[in-house]
């Protein structure tokens, strides 16, 4: 439990400085030009590399050192924090936003499969589940911490002094995971090439075309990523700021409501779950869409629109976090020890190569729409259930 703590401190510190600098770039970058279409766009195309840094850092979790790999990655990113610090004053700003923030998506995307292929190696039974219940609450608590004060940061250091101090806390957070001793990390006949890297991505295919229910989920999953999320991601920034006009701080506060929901999602999913098991999370999908539509209702309420971001979107992350937790404590049951890390990631980039579509079409509809911004989330909310319903309707046909 010891080396489980000290991941878990690693990993908050370290999700803080991400979420902080993906939170203040594309907002700074918003502020610079104005611009939603644009904002979505560089969102989604920041998104692409964590799709393949999720399939190498899966594959990387089953023959590497698990611990002295999280160091890297945080060493890493202490790298790239610093030298966009340094050169943001001298270089374009559209080209060194997209460089700086697709680097933090795709250390996040190697990062993360690390981390839960190292869960079954410390807890088993009901602790397992807990222990994901507590990662999901590390990532919810820095979706919180990193845009409240990121944006109280950003207001009064610049962005510069926003990417200095988010440097320094990659750099703590590697000198915690150079201190961790997992057992069993790795095999001793473990060999790391490139074509090692293939023939796991390949075996990991092969085993998923054997898995239908698993293929589902993912399935579930990928159309609440193209439909919801990104309405979410991409909708409450441009409804806070150009919408309704808001400050920095206010948009801040309205992600750390965002957040909360997340982690009362992550404390009811390490309670309720292991005393009321559920075998599907179909209901949990539909609820989203539910709240994704009731939000595009209230909006049409002048006097409700700030308030009703504050409380359905909460609602909203707090569903999604419970749903996160069952879908990845299904999939390390499921999954044998030898192939978790890799077949996690291969399902969570099948699951999440929808959101940059949707983040793109999301920026281009509320650019298109700005006069009717509830009618893009009422749509989304609508359209979802329509194809999560479909989806149940095809499984049980």
């Amino acid at each position: 439990m010891n080396t489980f703590f000290l991941i878990v401190l690693g990993q908050i510190i370290s999700l803080f400085g991400n979420a902080a600098l993906r939170f203040a770039l594309p907002l700074y970058l918003l502020r610079q030009t104005g611009s939603a279409a644009l904002y979505g766009g560089i969102t989604a195309l920041a998104m692409l590399p964590a799709l393949v840094g999720m399939l190498t850092g899966g594959a990387l979790a089953d023959r590497c050192r698990k611990a002295r790999l999280m160091a890297l990655l945080d060493l890493v990113t202490t790298g790239i924090a610093a030298a966009a610090a340094a050169g943001l004053p001298h270089l374009p700003l559209l080209p060194l936003v997209l460089t700086v923030l697709g680097s933090l998506y795709a250390i996040q995307g190697l990062y993360q499969p690390v981390v839960r292929a190292c869960l079954p190696l410390l807890l088993n039974g009901t602790q397992l589940l807990r222990g994901n219940a507590v990662i999901q609450l590390v990532d919810t608590v820095d979706e919180l911490l990193g845009p409240l004060l990121g944006a109280v940061l950003l207001e009064h250091f610049g962005i510069r002094g926003l990417l200095a101090l988010c440097g320094s806390c990659f750099a703590l957070s590697a000198g915690i995971e150079l201190c961790l001793c997992i057992p069993q990390d790795v095999p001793s006949d473990t060999r790391l090439s490139v074509r090692s890297l293939w023939t796991d991505l390949r075996e990991s295919a092969q085993f998923l075309t054997g898995q239908a229910a698993v293929l589902r989920l993912a399935a579930a999953m990928a159309a609440v990523n193209l439909l919801e999320v990104p309405a979410l991601t991409v909708g409450v920034p441009v409804l806070v700021v150009q919408t309704l006009q808001k400050s920095d701080a206010s948009l801040g506060l309205v992600q750390a409501a965002l957040s909360a929901g997340g982690i009362l999602g992550g404390v009811l999913a390490g309670t309720v779950f292991v005393r009321h098991p559920i075998r599907s999370g179909t209901p949990l999908l539909l609820a989203l869409s539910g709240v994704c539509a009731a939000l595009g209702l209230v909006l049409r309420v002048p006097a409700l629109q700030f308030g009703s971001i504050l409380v359905l979107g909460a609602m909203f992350m707090a569903v999604a976090a419970l749903f996160n937790v069952w879908f990845f404590a299904q999939l390390q049951v499921l999954v044998p020890q030898a192939q978790l890390g890799k077949t996690t990631a291969c399902l969570s980039v099948l699951a999440c190569l929808t959101q940059p579509i949707g983040q793109a079409a999301y920026g281009s509809a509320f650019q298109h729409w700005a006069a009717h911004p509830a009618d893009v989330l009422l749509a989304a909310g609508v359209l979802s259930a329509l194809v999560l319903w479909l989806l149940q309707t095809r499984r049980t046909a």
